[in-house]
């Protein structure tokens, strides 16, 4: 089901954005969603094989078991299960880029726009959020989908990521 929203969500943005002439968006489609449709089937998958009543099996289920007693590895499979992990590979240096927003307010993205949020102590961009971050850069530019589009790391000028991303 998170699959499906996440398509929804995601083509959604890309087609509003494709009504307001930006058509180029919509090629990124693909690209993005075609990964994670393919992560979760091998995902999917993976789950059924554990499932199998089988003593070969058992002495793997018994193994995965363990492992999920290790923090990282239950964090690391609560993001692939949940679908919280995903990151696009978009332009950008920084690592957060295409990523998630780590510890993002949902209300910053009520209105379905991109959002340039200021993190830094001086408001550069006249962007209407400010909020603290742990980031160590002065402002990113926030999909709709709330992923990272662009962080200010001198890769490119916002302007072009707004181009890109609005």
């Amino acid at each position: 089901m998170n699959l499906g929203l996440q398509d929804a969500f995601n083509l959604g943005w890309k087609l509003a954005a494709a009504l307001k002439g930006n058509l180029a968006l919509l090629d990124t489609y693909h690209a993005e969603r075609h990964p994670v449709g393919a992560a979760v089937l091998a995902n999917t998958r993976a789950q059924g094989v554990l499932m199998v009543p089988d003593e070969d099996v058992g002495a793997l289920r018994t193994i995965v078991g363990e492992l999920l007693k290790i923090p990282e590895a239950n964090r690391y499979l609560a993001g692939m299960l949940s679908g919280l992990d995903i990151r696009y590979d978009l332009p950008g240096r920084h690592p957060v880029v295409g990523s998630r927003m780590p510890g993002l307010e949902p209300s910053v993205l009520h209105a379905g726009q991109a959002v340039v949020l200021e993190l830094g102590a001086e408001r550069r961009y006249g962007g209407v959020h400010h909020a603290r971050g742990d980031l160590d850069v002065d402002a990113v530019l926030l999909r709709p989908d709330g992923h990272v589009g662009w962080v200010d790391d001198g890769f490119e000028p916002l302007e072009a990521a707004l181009t890109r991303w609005t």
